[in-house]
């Protein structure tokens, strides 16, 4: 490569083999992991569902019966959650990493010098940082009701749309909760920054910062599945991946990460109480959230006054591509395929809420 007119070109077609080799390889782990988190899950669940109620004779009826049962299960859905996304993740990044060091010309690492690393490395200002990304969620989350409220006002969409899949149920033993919050706050946070702010994003960067945050956002947020999942998700993806761009660090991503899953599970938590009321439980979140926008506020004003630049700078392995070439490389059928996958899942999901 050499520049021209203070811009990257080509000297061969070996740039744009390797740029759409990534692209359809990552478009193609997505694939994989969606099938993978769609189909384990049930099979898992069916095999220890079947060696419980083998012992029905043991256990007897009154224990399928009783709120044991429940509990159990309970524990054996969350147990296939946590194996499922480790294995989804896993799967994917080994994938990602396979295909790109073996089928595009010239093999490269995923990790570069100035790439995104393992390194324990947080912002001086993590908390404020955290507050914000806490913010963006629920401004996600109040736009999402809002657009859902037009189109129910306008179309008369029927009641229940909406219905966010929120559980009702809390375990109750020690095992339970602590796989309950293994499943749903550790798991995720892990696997899903490993793949997506780490794989991914490093795969992509040396095709510019913008075109690998927006990627790898969108992907993580159909990976959601659900409609107001997918609104917040990207665009907490969006945020986590500057974050992680900027600090060459994975670890901010991952406790933001772990923040945001770590609320809803004690929001269920304080919910399953008996005597608690919802309206108590809205207005403790409320608090915590007007603190968490003052502290934002007040943060984006200092930038503002210090006039600090938020800017990522150019990769040191840049490779320039055509935003056209971008777009339809992107859009290829492995893209398309999950984005489409990933649409039936969110409609099936209202159509069983």
């Amino acid at each position: 490569m050499h520049k021209s007119d203070n811009r990257w070109v080509y000297s061969t077609k070996r740039e744009k083999i390797k740029f759409s080799s990534a692209v359809h390889i990552i478009s193609l782990a997505s694939v994989l992991q969606l099938f993978i988190y769609e189909t384990l899950p049930g099979i898992i669940y069916a095999a220890a569902y079947n060696l419980t109620a083998s012992y029905y004779d043991v256990f007897g009826p009154d224990f399928f019966n009783a709120g044991t049962f429940e509990e159990i299960n309970y524990i054996i859905v969350n147990s296939a959650v946590i194996i499922t996304s480790a294995a989804a993740s896993l799967f994917a990044g080994a994938f990602i990493i396979l295909c790109m060091r073996k089928f595009p010309p010239d093999p490269y690492r995923i990790e570069s010098k100035d790439g995104v690393s393992f390194r324990l490395k947080l912002p001086s200002n993590t908390l404020v940082l955290l507050a914000m990304g806490i913010c963006i969620v629920q401004l996600s989350v109040f736009i999402y009701i809002n657009i859902d409220y037009f189109v129910n006002s306008a179309f008369g969409a029927p009641p229940g749309f909406n219905n966010s899949g929120t559980e009702t149920y809390f375990p109750v033993s020690a095992a339970g909760t602590a796989l309950y919050f293994i499943a749903v706050v550790v798991t995720p946070s892990f696997t899903e920054e490993f793949i997506y702010r780490y794989i991914m994003l490093n795969a992509l960067k040396r095709y510019g910062n913008t075109f690998a945050i927006i990627v790898t956002s969108v992907l993580f947020g159909f990976a959601h599945g659900r409609v107001n999942a997918f609104i917040y998700a990207t665009v907490i993806g969006f945020f986590s991946a500057y974050i992680a761009l900027k600090t060459k660090s994975i670890w901010f991503s991952i406790l933001l990460h772990v923040t945001i899953n770590a609320m809803s599970f004690v929001m269920h938590r304080l919910s399953s109480y008996p005597g608690v009321e919802e309206a108590l439980v809205n207005i403790i979140y409320f608090a915590f959230l007007c603190i968490a926008s003052f502290v934002s506020s007040v943060y984006l004003i200092i930038l503002i006054v210090k006039r600090r630049e938020p800017k990522l700078g150019t990769p040191e392995d840049y490779i320039h591509i055509s935003k056209k070439r971008k777009v339809i490389i992107f859009f290829n059928a492995a893209t398309v395929l999950f984005f489409i996958l990933s649409i039936v899942r969110s409609l099936e999901d209202i159509a069983l809420s």
